[in-house]
């Protein structure tokens, strides 16, 4: 089944979503959880004028998780942008795939691949969503 049949009909059907959108879905929220306590480190030092070893290696630390976590970001939004461009080449209006990309946010949710954060990940799909759309007009 193509990625455009396999979307749509992940959505429609309200059943699981794919395992590949699940698992990039889980791997970029967990390294974005991370990237922010890697962060929150690098944070306490004031790094104008501390510079010993041990800041180094936290601000090297960090730049690890930034680019990992940056790389988990690209894979994730491709498959959104695949989602997407499926439900678009569908004729599916903005506020379908807005609806249905809620939808698999929602899924993923309660199938355990991401954990509730308060609606920041699905903002965050959301608006990937909506530029992905205007992007391929």
């Amino acid at each position: 089944m193509g990625s455009a049949q396999r979307a749509t009909t992940a959505v429609n059907e309200y059943s699981l979503v794919p395992a590949e959108i699940a698992a990039a879905a889980s791997c970029y929220q967990g390294m974005k959880e991370v990237e922010s306590v890697h962060l929150a480190e690098m944070a306490r030092h004031n790094l104008l004028l501390e510079w010993t070893d041990e800041v180094r290696m936290v601000v090297l630390d960090a730049r690890e998780h930034v680019r990992a976590t940056r790389d988990a970001r690209s894979t994730f939004r491709m498959l959104v942008r695949e989602f997407v461009h499926a439900l678009r080449d569908a004729r599916e209006p903005l506020s379908a795939v807005l609806r249905h990309t809620r939808v698999m946010v929602q899924l993923l949710e309660r199938s355990g691949a991401i954990r509730a954060d308060d609606g920041w990940l699905e903002a965050e799909v959301l608006e990937w969503a909506i530029e992905e759309y205007e992007n391929a007009a």
